[in-house]
């Protein structure tokens, strides 16, 4: 497919700067699905819909310039895997990258990924693998079962790390609509595509770990060293009051134990009230911790983007690492 060489050509110049309005098109459909679509779509199974998903689900002023943006630049990749002559690859696999940014912004936003999602995932991957074995180009798969194989790996792999958490946490691990979305992604990738595709999810998912690890441990020691400079910055004044309750005692006649018993007293009743707020709070993060979710879905939507945008670069590295064991 020569994505580079595609590149320099005129029709390559022009479809990859037509890339850009057409990823604007796709993000403003999206952000229209997200706008009218049913709150019980964001909602788990059994769950009321919430008056907070009414109405404006996302709003296009706030993150739709860069989420137009990403799909755009994704969109431009794919076409240059997908060039000349692949025009029908590469229509398809832009309302799949569409589809998969979004399901990705669903599972963050909401934790869920909705059904109808999944759905028209499943869709597109069963047109084009359709489409890629009858014309025989077999650039996606390489037998007729090779859908039916990544859809099988695709949902074993995801109710394995459920069973996991299960085994772990004596809980679910993951939803399962994270098992339903691989699935459906299976369908598209294949053999051994999904394999390479869950392998993309764990690197992403291990990155975006260790960036969250070093943002949080950042966030946590700026916030100690201003409470500290807060703390040192009150000392002096709380001398100062000190000072001023002794002399005031004094000219009242009053002495310095007579000025401090009703604070004793007050210390002493706000004590089993802190006590039982702290039991409180006890409980409700315990509530709060009962059932522990994996929200995988983003990483996985963004290593089937990878996956399908860079689709040449990972079958050259997974063919020079096969040639390294040979």
């Amino acid at each position: 497919m020569q994505p580079f060489s595609y590149l320099t050509t005129a029709g390559g110049l022009i479809w990859t700067i037509a890339c850009l309005p057409l990823g604007f098109i796709l993000t403003a459909l999206g952000y229209m699905v997200f706008d009218k679509a049913p709150a019980s779509w964001f909602c788990d199974y059994g769950e009321d819909p919430s008056e907070v998903l009414g109405g404006k689900k996302l709003r296009y002023s706030r993150s739709g310039i860069l989420v137009s943006f990403i799909v755009a630049v994704c969109l431009a990749i794919c076409r240059l895997q997908f060039n000349k002559g692949y025009d029908i690859y590469f229509g398809v696999l832009a309302l799949f990258i569409a589809a998969m940014i979004f399901t990705a912004v669903a599972d963050f936003k909401y934790t869920i990924i909705p059904d109808q999602f999944t759905i028209f995932i499943a869709i597109v991957a069963v047109v084009i693998s359709v489409y890629d074995l009858a014309r025989g180009y077999n650039i996606l798969h390489s037998a007729w079962w090779s859908p039916i194989a990544g859809a099988a790996i695709g949902a074993g792999v995801m109710l394995f790390i459920d069973l996991l958490g299960m085994i772990i946490y004596k809980k679910t691990g993951m939803g399962f609509g994270d098992v339903k979305l691989f699935a459906a992604i299976g369908i598209l990738t294949g053999f051994p595509g999904t394999i390479y595709t869950v392998l993309i999810a764990i690197v992403v998912a291990a990155v975006c770990f260790v960036i969250i690890l070093i943002v949080s441990a950042a966030v946590s020691k700026s916030t100690e060293e201003a409470e500290s400079t807060e703390s040192d910055s009150e000392k002096p004044q709380e001398t100062n009051k000190i000072e001023d309750i002794t002399e005031v005692s004094k000219v009242t006649g009053s002495t310095e134990a007579d000025s401090e018993k009703p604070q004793e007293t007050d210390k002493t009743e706000a004590v089993p009230k802190s006590s039982e707020e702290a039991a409180t709070d006890e409980v409700s993060e315990e509530e709060s911790g009962g059932g522990v979710y994996l929200a995988f879905g983003p990483y996985i939507a963004i290593a089937a983007v990878v996956y399908v945008i860079l689709f040449d670069i990972v079958y050259n590295i997974a063919d020079m690492y096969l040639d390294l064991l040979k």
